[in-house]
């Protein structure tokens, strides 16, 4: 090879080498500055979002301290520690009907608590991330707390008023009372009473009292006393539960199946009710026949009827409707024996009839015991001619 070109190559790569030491550093260069300027742009944003949830929070805060400030006023339900004129929130559920209480002051606890139960809604959902006000949140969860306890008091003492499995609920929505419809423990009001069950039914339109097995009936004045303060505990129950899922649903509060029907119709019930004492005559009792003896009657009705009238003087005969012995077994062993069938009492509306039970105690050898008063049944009374 020529010496001339030998020497132009080394000069041309001279020159190349030495002009591509500028642009790989330019490039290093420009590569930084790009970083750099990334990560301002990163600094830049993060001070953008913190100043953003800053102000957020802080407006928040206000907010916060606002409705704090503006909380409506704590009614006396949703107070840990409250008391209606010193009676307890079940009594006061319980004894509504029977309380120097008027319509007006329970429409305005029932306002006082939805205000205040809406309120702790709205400051809750604000008062929430990592650096809430711990006392806050407790507060209101302890007055939520008694507000759920007070609605589940009022449909458990309802649903003990109204047998709810006689409750239909149309395609609309709507719910309405069946033909054998609700329940009422009418008794309950009665002093020294036992709950007593009578049902409403339907009839030409209007409602009227019968027994738990559908037979029309009529109250004596004790009971009518109670079935009145029965009605009057379901209208005031009504106060509290009319519309109430419209603001649960406001604030995407749930409710069960169970006691919805309460909540949409409580009214259909009391007026109901309202109806059956308006309607409240003798000429709606269903007579029935009267039961047919067993063959353990001739045996055992002079020692039935002396067990009846030593519990009950107004006795005036007793039917025995078995025809054998019901053996009650306590594993292999028997524990009792037990006849049944019905006592007799008489009133101006006729002979009533109502269920009992007569037993005799296992004595060992295969001996029994006397024949003793053994319970009351499980049919309810009826009025034979």
């Amino acid at each position: 090879m020529k010496t001339k070109t030998i020497k132009t190559l080394l000069v041309a790569a001279i020159t190349m080498a030495a002009m591509s030491v500028p642009v790989t550093a330019n490039a290093q260069l420009g590569g930084l500055i790009n970083k750099a300027k990334k990560k301002a742009e990163q600094v830049i944003d993060k001070k953008k979002e913190d100043v953003k949830n800053e102000a957020k929070k802080a407006k928040d805060d206000a907010k916060m301290k606002a409705l704090e400030t503006q909380r409506p006023p704590l009614p006396w339900v949703m107070d840990p520690n409250g008391t209606y004129n010193g009676i307890g929130m079940e009594e006061f559920v319980d004894r509504m009907a029977e309380m120097d209480i008027t319509e007006d002051g329970l429409k305005e606890l029932k306002a006082q608590l939805d205000a205040r139960f809406k309120h702790n809604h709205v400051l809750d959902k604000i008062n929430s991330g990592p650096d809430y006000d711990v006392k806050l949140w407790e507060s209101i969860q302890k007055e939520n707390e008694r507000y759920w306890q007070f609605y589940d008091k009022i449909s458990s003492s309802t649903l003990a008023y109204i047998n709810s499995t006689n409750v239909t609920e149309d395609a609309d929505g709507s719910v309405s009372v069946s033909t054998k419809g609700s329940m009422m423990l009418v008794n309950k009001f009665r002093k020294n009473g036992s709950a007593q069950g009578i049902t409403l039914v339907s009839r030409n339109g209007k409602y009227v009292f019968a027994t738990l097995g559908g037979q029309g009936s009529f109250l004596n004045a004790a009971d009518l006393e109670g079935a009145k303060k029965c009605a009057k505990q379901m209208h005031l129950f009504q106060i509290f539960t009319k519309d109430i899922h419209l603001l649960w649903d406001e604030l995407g509060e749930q409710y069960t199946n169970t006691k919805k029907y309460m909540y949409y119709n409580q009214n259909v019930y009391a007026n109901a009710a309202d109806q059956a004492i308006a309607q409240n005559r003798p000429e709606n009792i269903d007579y029935k026949a009267m039961p047919k003896t067993g063959s353990m009657h001739a045996k055992f009705k002079a020692e039935a009827l002396a067990i009846a009238k030593a519990d009950d003087p107004k006795v005036i005969d007793v039917i025995i409707t078995s025809n054998d012995w019901d053996v009650l077994m306590k594993g292999l062993v028997p524990e009792r024996r037990n006849i049944y069938g019905y006592i007799i009492t008489q009133d101006e509306l006729g002979k009533k009839c109502s269920e009992r039970v007569w037993t005799q105690k296992y004595q060992g050898n295969g001996k029994y015991g006397t024949l003793k008063a053994g319970g009351v049944g499980v049919s309810s009374d009826f009025y034979v001619k």
